[in-house]
């Protein structure tokens, strides 16, 4: 998977070097240069899983396995939603018979943020890791 800029000035980036860059150089956003096509069987089968083995296949979809082999995802994934108040992280409430609604204010912040940037940092740290370097992050 490779990543490139909105305003199309950027191509070719790895899943790494989007994460430490932000923006794109060209003042653009990074997005994925295809986007993966599912089956409905994998659909069907992804209904079953849990939010967090849901968010390691889609993960596996968009970071390469030479840039974060499975197993270390799924660790970083462990990791990055163990501080939420539930286990599950994400809550699915059933208001009336056909109105339900979905909880994201379980992470440290209480805000729907914390889903996606608790990933961000352990991604962050994994790869400080393999380098030997640290780094100061201002959210």
């Amino acid at each position: 998977m490779r990543y490139c800029s909105t305003r199309a000035g950027v191509q070719g980036n790895s899943f790494r070097d989007v994460l430490f860059s932000g923006y794109a150089p060209d003042g653009g956003m990074f997005m994925p240069e295809t986007i993966p096509s599912l089956s409905p069987e994998t659909l069907r089968t992804w209904s079953h899983l849990s939010y967090q083995q849901l968010l390691c296949e889609i993960c596996c979809l968009y970071i390469p396995e030479q840039e974060i082999p499975r197993h270390d995802l799924e660790g970083l994934i462990s990791q990055a939603l163990s501080s939420f108040s539930i286990p599950e992280a994400v809550k699915l409430v059933q208001l009336k018979d056909s109105l339900s609604i979905l909880e994201l204010f379980h992470g440290e912040t209480l805000a729907f943020k914390d889903l996606a940037m608790s990933c961000t940092a352990q991604f962050l740290k994994y790869f400080l890791r393999k380098d030997g370097k640290r780094a100061t992050i201002l959210v």
